[in-house]
């Protein structure tokens, strides 16, 4: 099973299409991690990882914030550089950056693509391309298990104190449940230790 390459080809072949839906789901006056996100940083440089079409980069953009904005899907990435994103083709799972690159990482409804197996070194790396005290947002999908969605896309679904585990070198700051139609989003605040 190419769980990663069915995934991409969904978001190049549907990126107008779910740009759309997500844009729609940003109502920022009703979404409290993007002050809070802005409000706990020690610094200006953010990495988006898995930024789909860039709303998020675009707003955080927009309060000033220097942005970087990664995705594997070719096609959302372009959708970013016509925002004017700074915005590349990158695997979360082979990140490139340098140690203590960024102040704070945005990972929105990202990690969930990653199989449990596999997050554990992508957490390490993430943890070694944040400064000192940087702020990692992470939102994923509640449930049990793994599965391909019908339209071919993986998604690894999570209980908030299994998922907390994994974050070694990480302190909990703030957490929260998010109910969207019959979806249950779990979003945690971390601080590299």
């Amino acid at each position: 099973m190419d769980y990663k390459r069915n995934t991409i080809d969904v978001y190049n072949k549907d990126a107008e299409k779910l740009a759309i839906k997500f844009e729609k789901l940003l109502e920022l006056h009703r979404r409290f991690e993007f002050p809070k996100f802005i409000e706990l940083l020690n610094g200006k440089k953010v990495l988006d990882l898995g930024c789909g079409a860039g709303e998020h980069s675009l707003f955080f953009k927009e309060k000033g914030l220097e942005i970087t904005a990664i995705d594997l899907s070719e096609r959302m990435i372009e959708l970013c550089k016509d925002k004017g994103i700074n915005a590349q083709v990158m695997d979360i799972e082979n990140l490139e950056y340098a140690d203590q690159s960024f102040d704070g990482i945005w990972a929105v409804t990202s990690l969930l693509h990653i199989p449990k197996e596999g997050l554990s070194k992508v957490i390490s790396k993430l943890n070694a391309i944040l400064k000192s005290e940087g702020i990692l947002y992470v939102c994923v999908k509640e449930g049990e298990g793994a599965e391909i969605v019908d339209d071919g896309r993986f998604f690894q679904y999570w209980q908030m104190h299994d998922l907390i585990k994994q974050f070694n070198g990480f302190e909990v700051l703030f957490t929260e449940k998010e109910h969207v139609g019959t979806r249950t989003f779990l979003e945690i605040f971390f601080r590299k230790l």
